[in-house]
């Protein structure tokens, strides 16, 4: 049922014991090893992950201590948003002259809010989105260069809707003693909402390349069906489209990353290449980030 609902072929679960904060650090491991670098030259580590282990301190600090850092550290968080926006910020931070290399990287362990027992069809409809949750790490190295691999960011929000996905500190849909499912026509019917602002189009405007000069598409789609709604009100073909969602289930914030990863092993992007990351969150906001590989 949940294949034929939601498109979900495989969910991933974090090996037992294991928190939010070792995934981060796993990927940030090699992440730092594809890039030739070692932990003591980061200047500075931003964890961007919906799920933290605690809600003080950071989980940054915690992940740095995993991997020996010593640089300054904070989290960034905006539901499945966060890791496009703190590229985004450690863009503006090396441009900035702040700082020199930048260690990005994200936990996710959702499938702790997957309610493990239901009592009736209706709950189980109501909690569909959390069995659709998988878990995963990423990470990224941001560091100065001449040539210049992100080239723009364009975020925009439509935060009345931020009651459609709340979730509790208890892990809980809904907000105090009012606790609701997900509302996911909600969500559907904002997002589109932010699509009408034609956020694609402004980003060509900015960048000065169009879907043509793309090689690829990653994007944080919920559900595989909502992919052809998708290239219809974006124009992006699904042939330029990479998307995790059947293979690897709802991996939050670590969904982008994982995409790019997945894209260069299969040869899908090379060195030079220009991509779009699209982020979708609740809240609801979307993020667009255009770079060259």
């Amino acid at each position: 049922m949940i294949r034929r609902l939601t498109g979900v072929e495989f969910r991933h679960v974090r090996p037992e014991g294991w928190v939010a904060s070792d995934l981060a650090a796993a990927a940030a491991e090699k992440a730092l090893a594809e890039a030739g670098c070692e932990i003591g030259e980061m200047d500075l580590l931003i964890y961007a992950g919906v799920c933290m282990d605690l809600l003080e301190p950071a989980t940054a600090h915690i992940v740095a201590d995993k991997l020996g850092a010593n640089c300054p550290v904070f989290d960034v968080r905006n539901a499945c948003n966060a890791f496009l926006n703190a590229l985004e910020l450690g863009d503006a931070l090396i441009r900035g002259a702040r700082y020199e290399r930048i260690l990005i990287c994200c936990g996710e362990s959702a499938t702790q809010f997957m309610r493990r027992r239901v009592s009736s069809a209706r709950e189980f409809v109501d909690c569909l989105i959390g069995y659709t949750l998988s878990d995963a790490g990423g990470a990224v190295v941001l560091e100065r260069s001449e040539d210049p691999g992100i080239l723009e960011c364009q975020f925009s929000a439509v935060s009345s809707a931020w009651q459609a996905a709340a979730i509790t500190l208890d892990g809980h849909f809904g907000t105090g003693n009012h606790r609701r499912p997900p509302d996911l026509s909600g969500m559907v019917k904002a997002l589109r909402r932010l699509g009408a602002r034609q956020t694609a189009k402004e980003m060509e405007r900015r960048t000065g390349f169009t879907l043509h000069d793309v090689s690829l598409v990653c994007a944080h789609l919920a559900t595989t069906h909502l992919t052809t709604d998708f290239c219809a009100t974006t124009g992006v073909p699904e042939s330029l489209l990479s998307t995790t969602i059947a293979s690897h289930g709802n991996t939050a914030a670590a969904t982008l990353p994982l995409q790019l990863e997945l894209a260069v092993q299969q040869g899908r992007l090379r060195r030079g290449d220009l991509a779009v990351l699209v982020g979708f969150a609740s809240g609801v906001s979307e993020g667009i980030v255009g770079l060259r590989w």
